[in-house]
């Protein structure tokens, strides 16, 4: 009978104790590597999810905060002449922190313009407007400044797009023709 050996494995087909004992070890080394693995991958993955719950309440808030930026420039805008200098000096002061605070947010405002390609990712069609000034899907105007937090967009810019113009529609006289004639 042929004695065993690595070349030749015992005929009996059982593994030697010390073949045991390497693949055991071979099986324990490999579940803590991949319990290893996913535990890095947990951990990124929860930090990954914990700054996008950050970026999203912090985008809510700020969503929230730009009608009160759009009133503050709407009241600057509108500041009647008789107004005292010192309220309007004020009331731009705010308008200026507003918008100091959403910079540092990283908010940039979106305000597409004329002739500018419709964008429906980071712009609302208001509505269209047929006109020959303007290439068709072309921006008009502006009605309201839209707002991106870098790659995302806060609040849509809303603008009305031009559209080819109106072609009369073929007066219908109630006769057909026939094919062929």
């Amino acid at each position: 009978a042929e004695a065993a050996s690595p070349d030749h494995p015992d005929p009996s087909g059982e593994l030697s104790r010390e073949e045991a004992l390497e693949a055991e070890r071979d099986q324990f080394k490999a579940l803590a590597q991949r319990t290893q693995a996913d535990f890095v991958n947990f951990k990124r993955r929860t930090e990954d999810e914990r700054a996008a719950a950050a970026r999203n309440a912090s985008g809510r808030v700020l969503v929230r905060l730009l009608p009160v930026v759009d009133d503050m420039r709407r009241a600057v805008a509108s500041v009647p002449a008789e107004a005292p200098a010192t309220w309007t000096d004020g009331v731009k002061m705010v308008l200026q922190n507003l918008a100091s605070l959403l910079e540092a947010e990283g908010v940039t405002m979106v305000e597409p313009a004329p002739g500018d390609t419709f964008d429906p990712a980071a712009q609302e069609a208001v509505y269209y407007q047929p006109t020959d000034a303007q290439p068709a899907g072309a921006v008009l105007s502006v009605v309201q400044p839209g707002y991106r937090n870098a790659d995302r967009v806060l609040r849509p810019a809303q603008v009305v797009v031009a559209k080819g113009p109106e072609t009369p529609e073929p007066e219908a006289t109630g006769e057909t023709e026939a094919p062929g004639q």
